[in-house]
């Protein structure tokens, strides 16, 4: 059950690294679209995109910082010798990203005979 743990933390793991490299592309068109280039460039059309802006911004930076610490929870989650705490905080923090891996990589390691 330890080793299906570890693959469901590496596939959440993928998944999360997608979620951070979307974060940094809206990053850069968030900045680009409130310094006026995108619609300089023509890419918005007519006028300004209202979802490009300072809110847009400042969400997809915490949610960038939010990946990137989860990423490297998991890392430590996976290592050798770690603790079941680290599997209950990843099934919480599943139920509530919505993440199923995450969900079921906790659970399997509860569940896991630890030596």
């Amino acid at each position: 059950m330890e080793k299906a743990s570890k693959v469901m933390y590496s596939i959440a793991n993928f998944f999360t690294w997608i979620i951070a490299i979307l974060c940094i592309v809206g990053i850069v068109f968030s900045g680009l679209a409130m310094a006026g280039k995108l619609i300089e460039w023509g890419w918005t059309g007519e006028g300004e995109n209202p979802f490009l802006g300072v809110g847009s911004l400042v969400t997809l930076i915490i949610v960038l910082i939010v990946c990137l610490i989860t990423i490297a929870m998991v890392r430590r989650a996976k290592a050798d010798n770690s603790s079941k705490a680290w599997d209950v905080l990843f099934l919480i923090l599943g139920i509530f990203q919505g993440n199923i891996f995450y969900v079921l990589g906790g659970l399997f390691g509860i569940i896991a005979v630890r030596k």
